[in-house]
C-alpha cells in the first residue's frame, strides 16, 4: 500500500515537469514568434556595423547593375537602318547612345536581349548602351562600336586601256590599270586584282580575237560599287 501511494506520487511529479516543460517550450516559441524577426534584424544591423557597412551600403549594393553587351556589327555599311542588338540583365531597361547623346529606351525580353532600329546619317557613329532598374539607377557603359554609313558609290577611275581601244598583233595579253581607294576590292571579269596602298591596281587580261568585254567593279567596305566596261578588239 505504502509502495502504491510513492508510486503515485512519482507519477504526479512526473507529469507536473512535463507540463511545466511543455509550458515552457510554448512560452518560448510564443517569444521567437513575436520577437523573433526583431531580434534578427538587429542582429543582422549589429553585424552590418562590425563590418564597416550600413543599410544605405547595401542599399546601393542592391542597385548595381551589370552592364549590357552590344553585339558585333559590320564596321560598314549601306544600310539606311541599322538593327542593333545585345543582351542585358532581364527586367531593366536599355538606353541607347548614338555618339555619346542618349536616345531611345526600351525594355529587355524576358531572356535579357533588347534589339533597335535605328536610321543613321552617312559618316562614322559610335554606338553604346546602358541598362538602368526601376529605381533609375544606371550601369556602367556597355562596349563601344564604331559604324561607318556610307551610300555614295566609291571612285574608280581606268588609266589604260581605254575605251574602244583595237589591238593587232601575236601578244594577247593587255594589262588593264587603274585607281580607286586602297580599302576598296577590285575585281576585272571576276577575277580580284590587287589594289597596292596607293589605290593603284593591275591586271593581267588575255584577250580573245574579236571583240572583248572588260568589266571592272570597285566595291567599297559598305557594299557600294562602282562599274566601268571596256570594249577593246583583238585581231593577229
Amino acid at each position: 500500500m505504502l509502495y502504491s501511494r510513492l508510486r503515485r506520487h512519482e507519477e504526479r511529479q512526473q507529469r507536473n515537469r512535463l507540463f511545466l516543460a511543455l509550458g515552457a517550450m510554448t512560452a518560448i516559441v510564443l517569444f521567437l514568434f513575436v520577437f523573433g524577426l526583431k531580434i534578427l534584424v538587429g542582429f543582422s544591423l549589429l553585424v552590418d556595423r562590425m563590418r564597416g557597412s550600413s543599410p544605405q551600403t547595401a542599399s546601393q549594393s542592391q542597385d548595381l547593375i551589370l552592364p549590357p553587351m552590344l553585339d558585333p556589327l559590320p564596321e560598314a555599311t549601306n544600310s539606311a537602318s541599322l538593327t542593333i542588338t545585345g543582351k542585358g540583365d532581364k527586367d531593366v531597361k536599355i538606353v541607347l547612345f548614338i555618339d555619346e547623346e542618349e536616345g531611345v529606351t526600351i525594355p529587355t525580353k524576358d531572356d535579357g536581349s533588347f534589339s533597335f532600329t535605328k536610321k543613321l546619317d552617312e559618316g562614322d557613329h559610335t554606338i553604346s548602351a546602358k541598362a538602368k532598374n526601376e529605381r533609375g539607377t544606371m550601369s556602367d557603359l556597355s562596349n563601344v562600336i564604331t559604324v561607318s554609313v556610307k551610300r555614295k558609290k566609291p571612285t574608280l577611275t581606268i588609266t589604260s586601256p581605254g575605251d574602244n581601244t583595237r589591238i593587232v598583233g601575236d601578244t594577247n595579253t593587255l594589262l588593264v590599270k587603274g585607281k580607286t581607294a586602297s580599302d576598296n576590292t577590285v575585281v576585272v571579269n571576276d577575277r580580284l586584282a590587287v589594289v597596292s596602298g596607293d589605290g593603284t591596281f593591275t591586271y593581267s587580261f588575255s584577250l580573245s580575237e574579236g571583240e572583248n568585254t572588260i568589266r571592272v567593279t570597285a566595291t567599297d567596305r559598305a557594299g557600294n560599287q562602282e562599274t566601268a566596261d571596256l570594249r577593246v578588239s583583238y585581231q593577229r
